[in-house]
C-alpha cells in the first residue's frame, strides 16, 4: 500500500475473562470478557504491528484465557490480507504476556520497546510478564518521548500500568490517533477519567492519562471490544 498515512485495523487475538475492576479502577466485580488486540498499520510502503497478543492458551497460565484458531496472530493477519512475513516492524505498547507473546510468528520484523520496559523485564521476574518468551526477541530500545520512530509514527512514554508503557501516535488520513495500550484499556476509562485497575501507582498513571488527554487526539484502547464495531481508519 503506497500511501503517506496509515490505515489502522484492529486484530482480535483472543479473550481474557476478568473482573471489570481489573480494567476499570474500583468498578464492580462483574465478570467481563475483554479482547486481546494487536493493531495492523498499513501505509508508508510498509506493514507494521502495534503489539502481538498472547501466546496460545495452555490451560494453566493467564487463565481464564481463550483463543479461536482464527485469532492466532498468523491467522488474523491473513484474514486481514497480510502474511506474517510482510510485517517489517512491531512497536510494543509494553511487554506484558498478552501484548508481546507472538513475536516469533514474525520472522522479518524489527521490535521496538521502551528502554525502561525492557530493562525491567530483563532484571525482574514479575507477574504479568512471560520473561523467557519476551527476552527471546531482540529490541530496538526507545528512550522516552521520541518523534518519528518510524515514518509517520511517534511515541510518548506513559507509565503507570507498567514502568515502561508507551503510547503510539500514528498518522492516518483522518489525522493522528493514539494507540494507548493498557494505560487506558477501555473507552470508559477515558470518558470517565478512571485509571486502569491494573496500576502500580495511581499518581503516575493519572499523570500519563493527562499527558495523553492533553494531545487532544482520538485514542484506541488496549482491551476495548468496541473498536471492532467502528470502521477501520483508511
Amino acid at each position: 500500500m503506497a500511501t503517506d498515512k496509515y490505515k489502522i485495523t484492529p486484530l482480535r487475538l483472543g479473550t481474557i475473562t476478568r473482573k471489570k475492576s481489573n480494567m476499570v479502577y474500583q468498578a464492580s466485580d462483574t465478570i467481563t470478557d475483554f479482547p486481546l488486540i494487536a493493531w495492523l498499520l498499513e501505509g508508508q510502503n510498509a506493514k507494521i504491528l502495534v503489539d502481538t497478543g498472547g501466546s496460545a492458551p495452555d490451560g494453566k497460565r493467564w487463565m481464564p484465557y481463550t483463543r479461536k484458531d482464527t485469532e492466532a496472530l498468523d491467522a488474523a493477519l491473513r484474514l486481514a490480507g497480510t502474511e506474517p512475513e510482510e510485517i517489517s516492524a512491531v512497536l510494543h505498547t509494553h511487554l506484558h504476556w498478552d501484548h508481546a507473546g507472538n513475536n516469533a510468528v514474525l520472522p522479518n520484523a524489527k521490535f521496538y520497546a521502551q528502554k525502561l520496559e525492557y530493562e525491567f523485564v530483563r532484571d525482574e521476574l514479575e507477574r504479568g510478564y512471560d520473561n523467557e518468551l519476551v527476552l527471546a526477541s531482540e529490541y530496538e530500545l526507545i528512550d522516552g518521548d521520541t518523534e518519528n520512530v518510524l515514518p509517520g509514527i511517534s511515541v510518548i512514554l506513559t507509565p503507570g500500568h507498567s514502568v515502561g508503557s508507551q503510547s503510539i501516535i500514528v498518522d492516518t488520513p483522518d489525522g493522528p490517533v493514539v494507540i494507548v495500550g493498557d494505560l487506558i484499556p477501555t473507552f470508559e476509562n477515558f470518558e470517565k477519567n478512571i485509571p486502569n485497575g491494573g496500576n502500580y501507582d495511581l499518581d503516575v498513571i493519572r499523570a500519563s492519562m493527562d499527558k495523553v488527554r492533553a494531545l487532544g487526539l482520538p485514542i484506541l484502547p488496549g482491551h476495548e471490544i468496541g473498536v471492532f464495531d467502528r470502521a477501520s481508519r483508511s
